[in-house]
């Protein structure tokens, strides 16, 4: 004889509340994870936009890792024999110039897009722009003589001076004083609240939780149903 109470459609509605309640955990979770990306481009963008550092002769070692991602300026002279072009996946052509300190280190500075024929300016200057670490290789195929990112440890190989770790990218009015267009820049994201990760990381458990509750709820209920039927 069945128990009065125990109706069949009980279990796949138990089931149905579990996966709509998964999939709003779900969703708080990837919400969360996008706070904590976004804080972490904001983070950059804060940086970028801070107060402009100096690289001088008295900045070596691990301080240049410091100074990836901010706004710095460098004195020195281009050396016009020394241009690349780093030719993009989407065909963006960016001249890469050799730029000398004082202290006979070369700086590598992306002036603009455009190509070789386009000579730096000449004598002593101060470029400021956005300092970066060594580009990924590339995996696109790129024309001969050419790079397909800015690979600082190849350069490092055919320019004869000591290069340094990190790469400048002129803003747009500097690259438009020298005639060219603005390259683009790809500013690393760094990390954001470690709070809001765990909050997604805690959402996404809980929503395992009530998906795997509510089939284990849904089964004890049929099977009550079958006991008490025999």
């Amino acid at each position: 004889m069945a128990e009065p109470g125990r109706a069949p459609w009980v279990p796949p509605v138990i089931i149905a509340v579990g996966v709509v309640l998964a999939g709003v955990m779900g969703w708080l979770g990837l919400w969360q994870a996008q706070v904590f990306t976004s804080q972490g481009r904001s983070a950059a963008a804060a940086i970028t936009e801070g107060p402009v550092v100096t690289l001088d002769g008295s900045v070596t070692g691990d301080a240049i890792g410091g100074l990836w991602g901010h706004t710095v300026s460098v004195t020195g002279q281009y050396l016009p024999d020394q241009q690349v072009l780093v030719v993009g996946e989407d065909g963006t052509r960016r001249l890469l110039s050799a730029f000398q300190l004082s202290d006979g280190r070369v700086v590598a500075i992306v002036r603009g897009v455009g190509d070789t024929t386009q000579k730096p300016p000449t004598g002593v200057l101060t470029q400021t722009g956005v300092f970066l670490p060594t580009e990924a290789q590339a995996d696109h195929a790129v024309p001969t003589g050419t790079y397909g990112s800015v690979r600082l440890q190849a350069l490092a190989q055919v320019w004869p001076q000591s290069v340094v770790s990190g790469f400048l990218t002129l803003d747009a009015t500097e690259a438009s004083v020298q005639g060219l267009a603005p390259a683009p820049v790809v500013l690393p994201v760094l990390e954001g609240k470690f709070r809001n990760a765990g909050y997604a990381l805690q959402w996404w458990m809980f929503a395992a939780f009530a998906l795997v509750m509510s089939v284990v709820i849904a089964r004890n209920y049929r099977r009550r149903g079958m006991q008490l039927t025999d």
